[in-house]
């Protein structure tokens, strides 16, 4: 075999499938960087074979940390946990085939006014008159920009707290991208401080 050919056969399993299995190891110094310009603390985690790797960023905004992880076999991901004022839910979700004909035939979902947003997200709430107001206009335009794949926010009154959850995509991304979502979820924080669901 030529090197040329055996160059471009080592080339196609590379940028092959990945079966599920991504290699986070190359994106150590961007988290690195991140966790400096983002007063963050990163972290590294294995699991017990030692070849899976975690990344985990945590990123303190006033009372609260978000946590950002992203692992071999998990994607990208963004945490917040709150001591919840009041009972509320949130889950904004793209939307697939099945879920637009199912919400032909079940009860309305929120609808929040942007048609590009509306059509792309299926979003639902026990408090639809706040969700307008804590999905801002720049809020929207920054899942629709980087094509989030779901939010949720959730209440558990038994054990006192609430969480917000994003599953951003598969990959860590880049760089400028978790600086600008980092950005959109503090104003989402903000936004849910303003309207007394979280103390």
């Amino acid at each position: 075999m030529s090197y040329n050919k055996k160059d471009n056969l080592i080339q196609s399993i590379i940028k092959g499938p990945s079966l599920g299995y991504t290699n986070n190891y190359p994106n150590r110094n961007m988290w690195k960087e991140l966790a400096i310009e983002l007063n963050g603390n990163f972290k590294i985690k294995h699991n017990s074979g030692y070849e899976l790797e975690t990344h985990c960023l945590i990123v303190p905004y006033s009372k609260w940390n978000i946590e950002i992880s992203v692992s071999d076999t998990r994607p990208l991901k963004f945490k917040i946990s709150f001591q919840p004022n009041q009972e509320f839910e949130l889950i904004v979700s793209l939307e697939d085939f099945i879920e637009r004909l199912l919400k032909k035939f079940s009860k309305p979902e929120v609808e929040i006014g942007n048609k590009e947003f509306d059509n792309k997200y299926l979003i639902k709430s026990n408090r639809p008159n706040l969700v307008k107001v804590i999905l801002t206009p720049e809020i929207q335009e920054s899942l629709l920009k980087f094509n989030v794949y779901s939010i949720s926010y959730q209440t558990n009154n038994k054990k006192k707290n609430s969480q917000l959850i994003s599953v951003i995509q598969r990959l860590a991304g880049e760089k400028e991208m978790i600086i600008e979502l980092v950005k959109t979820f503090k104003q989402l924080i903000d936004n849910l401080e303003k309207q007394k669901i979280i103390k």
